[in-house]
């Protein structure tokens, strides 16, 4: 087999049937010059198995057991990172699919462009099969990139870039001791370290819109070891933008919603004396006005009551956010019926 030019890296946990697609997604390429590293995070659904007989008729197929007693999918793609021959790098994860051309035109891309560390293409997102829901992840290809992560919004997810392998040894890689955001981690780390990337606005990658309890984009939005991982990233998240681009107020106030997100996340979970607790970060830290706190903790409060009052305590929530540009759009009307 000649070096492959794009190494695709997928971790994977009992997932089989989705991750066989995956695979097949990848086998599926017009360009023919890839390896496809799986690193298995402890399955017991026979992925071993099926995995291996693949790579037996197909070399670029590499699978690994993850390495050392800590689980996740962080501490799967730094491994394939390591392991990886190609100086190109994807991620797809393994219930997501590659559209036939997306490593040709990603390869090319980089081909041309030598002084990239990372390009991004946009997503497709389904639900059975490619184009059943007829959307994308996220139209918008200009504006502050930075800005919209550190508010949130993010302008691309994790199968989006290509990358080049040492661009991401440069990085260090992902931060394995975060059970959640860690594409989001990587992103603003890349952004903050003004990188060079291009934005590209064909759809060349699918992401299945499935609600999974165990999924990682689950359980960051309601199990409480979640939310203490993400306010220690907030201070991480700062740290990199004070010590990379710099501080701005715009920057301070898209760290304030974050904040305030996760003291949603801890209203919604019953502790409105740790939702506070998280809020009460923002002034610690000097990031927000005593007005902004205050008024921030009066809008918590009113979220606590819950019952008949919760949609009315959302809607006032919304258009504060407006109102303090706690938003990149600051529109004032809640769209949710």
């Amino acid at each position: 087999m000649s070096r492959p030019l794009v190494a695709v890296v997928t971790p994977t946990k009992n997932r089989l049937k989705l991750l066989c697609e995956a695979i097949d997604s990848v086998r599926a390429q017009t360009l023919q010059e890839w390896e496809h590293i799986i690193v298995d995070d402890g399955s017991n659904d026979g992925t071993a198995e099926e995995v291996q007989r693949r790579a037996q008729t197909d070399a670029r197929l590499r699978y690994f057991e993850r390495n050392g007693a800590t689980s996740g999918a962080n501490v799967c793609r730094n491994q394939a990172i390591s392991a990886a021959s190609a100086d190109l790098i994807v991620f797809l994860d393994s219930d997501d699919l590659l559209e036939r051309d997306c490593l040709a035109r990603r390869v090319a891309v980089m081909a041309r462009n030598l002084d990239l560390d990372f390009a991004t293409f946009q997503t497709g997102v389904f639900e059975n099969t490619p184009g059943d829901l007829r959307r994308q992840y996220d139209p918008e290809l200009i504006g502050d990139d930075l800005l919209r992560f550190l508010y949130f919004e993010l302008p691309w997810i994790i199968t989006a870039p290509v990358w080049r392998k040492g661009s991401l040894l440069k990085l260090g890689m992902f931060d394995k001791g975060l059970p959640s955001w860690q594409d989001v981690d990587l992103h603003v780390r890349a952004l903050a370290a003004k990188m060079r990337y291009l934005r590209f606005p064909e759809i060349d990658h699918h992401v299945r819109w499935q609600y999974e309890l165990n999924k990682t984009s689950v359980l960051q939005r309601r199990a409480p070891g979640h939310f203490k991982a993400a306010e220690q990233l907030l201070a991480k998240f700062e740290q990199v933008v004070r010590d990379g681009p710099g501080m701005t107020w715009t920057r301070q106030r898209a760290l304030c919603s974050l904040y305030f997100y996760v003291a949603e996340l801890w209203i919604n979970a019953g502790q409105l004396g740790t939702s506070l607790r998280c809020w009460q970060l923002v002034r610690d830290r000097k990031l927000a006005s005593q007005v902004l706190h205050r008024t921030g903790v009066g809008i918590l409060a009113l979220q606590a009551v819950g019952g008949r009052r919760k949609r009315f305590a959302r809607r006032v929530s919304h258009k504060w956010k407006g109102w303090m540009r706690m938003r990149t759009n600051p529109e004032l009307i809640d769209g949710q019926k």
